[in-house]
């Protein structure tokens, strides 16, 4: 059994980070700045397990590669929690998502920080004034699935599904519907 030192393996793996740190930008909220701390972070986790490499199961660069996979997948998935804990202070759904990242005109730029602190503001008035079974439905489903939650016990789907709608239709009365930023930020 030939036995790797990390010296030796260190400048592919570092390679095979950046590659994979190049590969997520654009996911999750990920900016080209994030990059450099994104491969830090699969480097300092192949670090972390080197010491767990069989050379008789396979190459360095598939024990990197599989270690990077799972770290990277667990770097989405806490950026994914922390957009959905920021959407917490609301209704996650598929409606609040699309409103938040919908191009509002020909310029992208169009959405103000005012524009989205407006929109928060109004969506927690309305938040504000529900009965608690839907605001806890709300909060609820920053984290899990209509689905996941019917399974709880006294939740059917049917259930869920009218506190959604429920839910929708109280944001609609506010205003807060598809075309909620039209014309903000002056672009239209």
């Amino acid at each position: 059994m030939h036995r790797v030192a990390f010296e030796e393996a260190y400048p592919p793996a570092r390679e095979l980070a950046r590659q994979k740190a190049l590969q997520v930008i654009g996911r999750c909220g990920l900016t080209p700045e994030d990059c450099d701390d994104v491969a830090s972070q699969l480097l300092l986790t192949f670090y972390a397990r080197f010491d767990r490499y069989d050379s008789n199961r396979g190459s360095i660069r598939t024990f990197a590669s599989r270690l990077m996979d799972k770290e990277l997948n667990s770097i989405l998935r806490y950026r994914l929690a922390g957009r959905r804990r920021h959407l917490g202070e609301g209704l996650v759904s598929e409606d609040i998502a699309a409103l938040e990242t919908a191009p509002l005109s020909s310029d992208p730029a169009a959405l103000t920080l005012a524009d989205r602190q407006n929109f928060w503001l109004d969506f927690e008035r309305v938040m504000d004034q529900l009965p608690d079974v839907l605001r806890e439905t709300a909060l609820a489903l920053c984290w899990y699935t209509p689905t996941e939650l019917s399974r709880l016990p006294g939740h059917s789907r049917t259930i869920i599904y009218r506190r959604i709608r429920r839910l929708r239709e109280a944001l609609a009365a506010a205003g807060i519907g598809p075309d909620y930023f039209a014309g903000a930020g002056g672009g239209q």
